[in-house]
């Protein structure tokens, strides 16, 4: 099983928690998670996602998770899901967003600052394309995780890092 659009990648598998095989998961996503919804997420085992069902979850600072996985009772248990990436369903994400949702969002670079605004969303492509109106040039750039940082639905704000031959080349 692959990634599919249903599927956002949350994180990864950082660090064992204890030796009874819970794990912290760290995550850099702006979305919430419903927790007491949530009964499983998928790990990206050899390039196969598959998905593991959660005995417990919880918060355990701004960005990281807590979780124990049923049948996972050990640390060399845990140990094989250790730097794994890890992908949630959006229907365990609270006020899911959708890419329509970004148009007219701000877009800032974490180097080079303010960029310009989300103009629209090109799904036709095999890989989503953001174009972006600027003050010096128009852009587009992959929504993928590579490029953005975070999105901030309440300032209505896209961070990304984007190298500058993406800039120039439209």
């Amino acid at each position: 099983m692959k990634p599919k659009e249903e599927h956002f990648f949350l994180g990864k598998i950082f660090k064992l928690h204890g030796y009874k095989g819970e794990i912290n998961l760290y995550h850099q996503n702006n979305f919430e998670l419903n927790l007491s919804k949530i009964n499983y997420l998928l790990i990206d085992i050899n390039k196969t996602i598959i998905p593991f069902f959660i005995e417990r979850i919880r918060k355990k600072k701004e960005n990281i998770l807590l979780i124990k996985f049923e049948n996972i009772n050990s640390e060399k248990e845990a140990l094989d899901i250790l730097k794994k990436s890890v992908f949630v369903d959006k229907k365990f994400i609270v006020n899911f967003l959708k890419e329509q949702d970004l148009t007219n969002y701000k877009v800032y670079d974490i180097n080079k600052g303010y960029l310009g605004t989300v103009q629209m969303i090109n799904n036709q492509t095999p890989q989503k394309l953001i174009f972006v109106k600027g003050s010096e040039y128009d852009f587009c750039f992959p929504m993928h995780e590579n490029f953005i940082k975070k999105i901030k639905v309440k300032e209505k704000c896209i961070t990304i890092n984007i190298p500058e031959e993406l800039l120039t080349l439209n």
